[in-house]
C-alpha cells in the first residue's frame, strides 16, 4: 500500500502547523544536528529534542498502523544527566523498534531540516512509500493505539503533553478510533510490560497495570524468600534509587514487603525524585560503575558493615549495579559481568546434569566485558561466551539465536535471561518447584533493574553466598573507560563487534601499535574506541594486567584521535 492511504488520513493542517512551530526554533541547515535513532532511541540535551520527538511520533504512528496493535513511547534519558532526555518506541510484545525501522525514523528526523513544509511533506511521503514497499499493509486499518510513559525529568511532562496532543490531532480518524493511554511516571521495563499486556489481553482502556507488574515478579520473590530458613549472607539490602523513578515505584512496595518479609531489611536512599536536578547526580548505577566508588548517601562506616548488600539503580530502572566493601575497605564492584556469571553458576548448581547436557546454556557479553569474566565463563563455568555489539537489543537477539537458555548482560548492569520452548518443555519433566518459581522472577522481555534485584538477592541467599565471596570468584583486570569529544562521532565506524575501527582510516593501526608496545608478557592489554550512541563523544575502553599501563595507553590513544580528527 502506498503513501496515498496514509496521506488520506493525516490531518495535514495540524501537521503543517506543528511543523512550522518546530521550524521556527530549529537551526539553519549549516548548523544542523545529524540525528541518529540508536539502540537507546534518540537521546541528547532536552533543548534539542523537538525534532526527534516529532519524528518519533510519526514513526510510532506508522508502526501502530502497520502492526494494528498498541505501540508505546518511553520518554527517558536513563542514566544521563538531568538536562538530557530521549524517546524510544516500544513494540506490541514489549520489544524495541526493529533495526530496519531505526533508519526510517532517522531519515524523518533529518528531513525536517528542509526549509519549507512542502519539501518536508514530499520527503516524508517518500519515506512512507519506501517503508510500505518493504512492509506492505495487509489492510486499511482505521485505528491508532498509543501508550505513553515517562521518567521524572522536568522536560518529560511537556514532551508527554505534546505527544498526547499530537496523536489526538494527527489524523482525520474519529475520536473513538484514536486511543492514547498515558501511564505517567513508570520505569522503562514497566512500560514494556504494560504495552505487552495491552497487546496480549486486548485491553483498550487504561488500568492499574503497574500492580499486575509487581504481582507478576514481586509475589514469587516473597515466596522464595520464605524458603530461606536463615539469613547467612547478609540481612540488609540498601538500594540507591538515583533520585529517579525507581524510588517512586519501590516506595509502593515497602509496606507490602515489610509485612511479608521482616527478616531481610530493605532500605531506600537517594529517593528525592521530586527534585529533577538531583537525578543521577553523584549516585545511580552509572556513577558507581564509572567511578567505582560508593554513591552519595552511603558512608564508609555503613558500607563496611558485613551484614549489608548495596545496589544502585539508574534513572529509569533498567540497569542495576551491586557493590560492597571488604574488611580493609576495598571497593568491590559487582557489575553486569559478575551478575551474568552468578546466574550461570546458579543454573549449573540447581539444574540436573541430564537437563544441562540436553540444552545450550550460554552467556552473551559486549566488548566492554572484562577479560577476566570471559575467561571465567569459558574456563571455570565451562559455558559458551559470545560477544555482541553494544546495546541490549543486540545481546537479546544473539541470546535468542544461539541458546536455549541465554544469559545476557552489558557490563553496565543492563540485562536479563531468556528461555526458549525447548528448555521449558525439558524442564517440565522434572519436579523443580523452587527453580520454576525462580524463573518467574525473570523479566524475559527486557533488562529490568527491579527484577534483576530480586534475582541476585535470591541466588545469594539460596547459595548462602556472601557478597564478598561473590566478588572473589574472579579478579577483574584493571580497566578504565573515558570519553573524548570529537568533531563528528559518525566518522567512527567499527567492526568485529565494535572491537576494531574501520574508520577513520589509520586510527586502528595506531591503537594496535600503542597496545603492543606496552604489552606485558601475558599480552592482556586491550583497548578499543567506539562512538557513543547517546552523546557527541567517542568512548575509549582499556584494560591491562598492570594499572600503570592504563594511563599510558589511554593518553596515547587520545593523542592519536586528536591527530587523526584534526587533519
Amino acid at each position: 500500500m502506498s503513501s496515498a492511504y496514509i496521506e488520506s488520513i493525516l490531518n495535514k493542517q495540524y501537521l503543517q502547523k506543528t511543523f512550522n512551530e518546530l521550524a521556527s526554533q530549529r537551526p539553519r541547515k549549516s548548523n544542523a544536528i545529524n540525528f541518529t535513532y540508536g539502540t537507546s532511541g534518540f537521546r541528547m540535551d532536552s533543548s534539542k529534542l523537538d525534532i526527534p520527538l516529532f519524528a518519533t511520533a510519526l514513526i510510532t504512528f506508522l508502526r501502530s498502523l502497520y502492526c494494528n496493535k498498541f505501540i508505546g513511547i518511553m520518554i527517558t534519558a536513563s542514566h544521563n544527566p538531568p538536562q538530557d532526555n530521549g524517546f524510544k518506541t516500544i513494540e506490541p510484545k514489549g520489544e524495541m523498534l526493529p533495526h530496519s525501522w531505526e533508519s526510517y525514523v532517522t531519515s524523518i528526523a533529518n528531513s525536517v531540516y528542509e526549509n519549507e513544509y512542502s519539501k518536508f511533506e514530499t520527503n516524508m511521503l517518500d519515506i512512507i512509500d519506501t517503508i510500505f514497499k518493504a512492509y506492505p499493509l495487509e489492510k486499511k486499518d482505521t485505528s491508532l493505539r498509543i501508550i505513553l510513559g515517562r521518567d521524572t525529568r522536568s522536560s518529560s511532562l511537556p514532551f508527554a503533553n505534546f505527544l498526547n496532543d499530537f496523536f489526538t490531532n494527527l489524523t482525520t480518524l474519529k475520536t473513538e478510533n484514536v486511543i492514547v493511554l498515558d501511564y505517567g511516571i513508570v520505569t522503562t521495563p514497566q512500560l514494556h510490560f504494560i504495552v505487552r499486556k495491552h497487546t496480549a489481553d486486548n485491553i483498550f482502556e487504561q488500568m492499574d497495570l503497574t500492580k499486575e507488574y509487581f504481582d507478576a515478579f514481586f509475589i514469587p520473590f516473597i515466596k522464595l524468600l520464605s524458603k530461606v530458613a536463615k539469613l547467612q549472607s547478609f540481612n540488609t539490602l540498601l538500594i540507591d534509587c538515583a533520585n529517579g523513578v525507581g524510588a517512586l515505584q519501590l516506595e509502593k512496595l515497602l509496606p507490602l514487603y515489610e509485612k511479608h518479609s521482616p527478616q531481610l531489611k530493605l532500605e531506600l536512599i537517594n529517593t528525592n525524585y521530586q527534585d529533577c536536578s538531583k537525578l543521577n547526580v553523584e549516585c545511580g548505577a552509572d556513577f558507581v560503575k564509572t567511578n567505582q566508588k560508593l554513591p552519595g548517601g552511603i558512608s564508609e562506616e555503613v558500607a563496611n558493615n558485613p551484614n549489608f548488600l548495596f545496589c544502585s539503580l539508574d534513572g529509569d530502572s533498567d540497569r542495576i549495579i551491586f557493590y560492597c566493601l571488604t574488611a580493609d575497605k576495598k571497593f568491590c564492584l559487582l557489575d553486569g559481568d559478575k551478575m551474568a556469571t552468578l546466574i550461570g553458576e546458579f543454573f549449573i548448581e540447581k539444574l540436573p546434569a541430564p537437563l544441562l547436557e540436553s540444552i545450550k546454556l550460554g552467556i552473551v557479553q559486549t566488548a566492554y566485558a572484562n577479560g577476566s569474566s570471559t575467561a571465567y565463563i569459558k574456563d571455570v563455568l565451562k559455558l559458551d561466551a559470545r560477544c555482541a555489539k553494544t546495546g541490549v537489543k543486540n545481546l537479546h537477539h544473539d541470546a535468542v539465536e544461539n541458546f536455549d537458555v541465554g544469559i545476557y548482560f552489558e557490563a553496565n548492569g543492563h540485562g536479563t535471561v531468556i528461555f526458549n520452548d525447548k528448555f521449558m518443555q525439558a524442564l517440565s519433566k522434572y519436579k523443580l518447584e523452587e527453580f520454576e518459581m525462580f524463573i518467574s522472577l525473570i523479566n524475559q522481555a527486557v533488562g529490568d533493574a527491579i527484577t534483576d534485584l530480586f534475582i541476585v538477592v535470591i541466588i545469594l541467599l539460596l547459595l548462602e553466598l556472601d557478597p564478598r565471596d561473590w566478588f572473589k570468584k574472579y579478579a577483574d583486570l584493571p580497566n578504565t573507560l573515558i570519553k573524548c569529544v570529537v568533531p563528528d562521532r559518525s566518522e567512527f565506524e567499527t567492526f568485529d563487534y565494535e572491537r576494531q575501527l574501520s574508520k577513520p582510516i589509520g586510527l586502528q593501526e595506531m591503537i594496535d601499535e600503542i597496545v603492543n608496545e606496552t604489552n606485558n608478557s601475558d599480552k592482556k592489554n586491550r583497548c578499543f574506541v567506539r562512538a557513543s550512541g547517546t552523546e557527541d563523544v567517542v568512548r575509549i575502553y582499556c584494560e591491562s594486567s598492570k594499572q600503570e599501563n592504563l594511563t599510558i595507553i589511554t593518553t596515547k590513544v587520545l593523542e592519536a584521535i586528536k591527530q587523526i580528527t584534526n587533519k
